[in-house]
């Protein structure tokens, strides 16, 4: 999969937003049942939310999150989606079938479902929707990164998708990014203000840069949330959030702007604090090109000098996980390597000696705007300065960021939250900023794995892959981002990770209870 160019495709529109957003066969659905929860009235839930106000409602069209958040899985839905807890669950598709090594998929559409106009689903609209992406003047955000050779109804009730090439990636790629929303072809003229879909949800309306209000869908097929509605409010300022929920003007905060502020409300039995963590790696991205971090030796210098507990207490208020390489929990070939640079100053100063670096060199440190490069920022400066590397810091709009750094690959080293799901391959892309020697092998070893014939040799080919990054120490892997929301504490069913751009309500209540196979997939019970 190409993740690397959906990544860079959607740079551009992620800047107005101030982030870098850079195989199971045959399953049933546990979250199909239509049933109600009935334990108390419906409310409204109002959500404060930091994020942009989305430019359009339609995220076939533009590449801000701000738009999944609210429109993806809540609104439109796809064939299989992403649990919180990381699982590919079915949807639309009541089932599946993978067959001929990964290369061919095959769904059973899912009986008596109708989008939010009373319209029904069938079969021709999957492919309709699944061969859109790659119709001519296409405008999906994430490319034709599906690598699809043929889209078919089979039968009356199937789907056929065959790739062009074997794929372990494929299904997570349909499922978590909004490329594979279904659609219904009546309704496309009208995207933009008012998408028309099979989800819980319906939008109802919207107020430029203030807020965007759902009703809950009576055509809706699956469990209903117990809200009546809800509102999505977007603030600008991080104080006015935190006192619109302290006065009850919103029910909740879907993700602190500073993790730091979770104090405020922590003490409060008024409040819930629920963290978790999202596909965000915040790393120093290190440039392999530049002087002395060509030497592998000074990148493992400047690894084992690093205390990331130190650096995740400030930037992040101790939220998020240390693992100390480019992968998450969620993914299947994850593997926690943060013992391999146990903070130990007196094992990298050998390493920069043994380099030939002892009197340390001078390092630039460019940042972008955002609080956990500031905030990660004095400490990298006082640790490296241990080892004799002397670094000068300096920060620059987001917009120059991504054309100086990103692009531009003119930069030493910086700070990021590399928010890419299953974002791996980047190490293998040749031309990626941080300018890895090793690309065309991990190229290799990538392709490789792809095409493995079972899933525990692509986990295998993967985790080999991780362990040669982390070895060479191409980046210095800090923390894993978290994903922290604060809600009232009656707020049930809410997802506590963000490994999706959609912020999925499917679940959500304000009082009484989720169904038990809702809390095993991750929704807060």
């Amino acid at each position: 999969m190409a993740h690397s160019l959906r990544h860079l495709a959607r740079l551009a529109a992620l800047v107005t937003s101030g982030a870098l957003m850079l195989a199971a066969c045959g399953s049933s659905s546990t979250s199909t049942t239509s049933s109600t929860n009935k334990s108390a009235p419906l409310q409204t839930l109002t959500i404060g939310s930091s994020n942009v106000f989305p430019p359009t409602l339609n995220p076939t069209a533009n590449a801000s999150q701000a738009i999944d958040e609210v429109i993806d899985y809540n609104v439109l839905q796809h064939l299989v989606q992403l649990a919180p807890n990381g699982s590919i669950v079915p949807v639309l598709a009541s089932s599946y079938t993978v067959s001929d090594a990964n290369k061919v998929y095959t769904f059973t559409i899912r009986k008596g479902v109708k989008f939010s106009n009373g319209d029904p689903l069938t079969p021709a609209d999957v492919v309709f929707s699944l061969k859109r992406v790659y119709a001519p003047g296409s405008t999906y955000p994430y490319g034709k990164i599906f690598d699809v050779s043929s889209v078919n109804q089979v039968g009356s009730d199937q789907v056929r998708v065959t790739l062009t090439t074997p794929s372990w990636n494929w299904l997570y790629d349909l499922a978590a990014y909004s490329n594979g929303v279904i659609l219904d072809p009546s309704t496309i003229s009208t995207m933009a203000t008012d998408p028309i879909g099979t989800g819980p949800f319906k939008v109802t309306g919207e107020v430029s840069n203030y807020s965007v209000t759902l009703a809950r869908n009576s055509q809706y097929w699956g469990y209903k949330p117990h809200v009546s509605g809800v509102v999505f409010r977007y603030f600008s300022n991080a104080n006015s959030l935190n006192a619109a929920l302290q006065s009850g003007q919103v029910n909740m905060i879907d993700n602190l702007s500073a993790p730091s502020d979770a104090t405020l409300f922590k003490s409060n039995p008024k409040y819930k604090v629920v963290s978790g963590l999202t596909n965000g790696k915040v790393q120093m991205t290190l440039n392999n090109t530049y002087g002395p971090l060509r030497n592998k030796l000074v990148r493992q210098a400047i690894l084992f000098a690093t205390d990331r507990k130190a650096i995740m207490d400030a930037a992040s208020g101790g939220y998020g996980l240390i693992d100390g390489t480019d992968t998450v929990p969620a993914d299947p070939y994850y593997l926690n390597l943060a013992n391999e640079y146990s903070y130990n100053v007196k094992t990298a100063r050998k390493l920069m000696a043994k380099a030939g670096y002892a009197k340390g060199f001078n390092l630039q440190l460019v940042l972008p705007p955002y609080f956990y490069a500031k905030l990660a920022a004095p400490l990298i400066v006082s640790e490296l300065g241990a080892i004799g590397i002397k670094v000068s810091v300096s920060t620059i709009d987001f917009p120059l960021w991504i054309s100086q750094v990103f692009e531009g690959g003119n930069f030493q080293a910086t700070i990021i939250d590399q928010a890419e799901g299953r974002d791996v391959s980047n190490y293998g892309t040749t031309g990626y900023y941080w300018h890895y020697a090793k690309t065309p092998e991990v190229a290799s070893e990538l392709t490789a794995a792809n095409a493995a014939p079972t899933k525990a040799q692509w986990i295998a080919g993967y985790q080999k892959v991780l362990k040669q990054i982390t070895s060479d120490a191409v980046n210095d892997w800090l923390y894993i981002a978290p994903f922290i929301t604060v809600i009232d504490k009656n707020i049930v069913g809410i997802p506590t990770t963000a490994y999706t751009e959609s912020y999925n309500l499917s679940y959500v209540g304000i009082g009484g209870s989720i169904p038990a196979s809702a809390q095993r997939l991750g929704y807060l019970s």
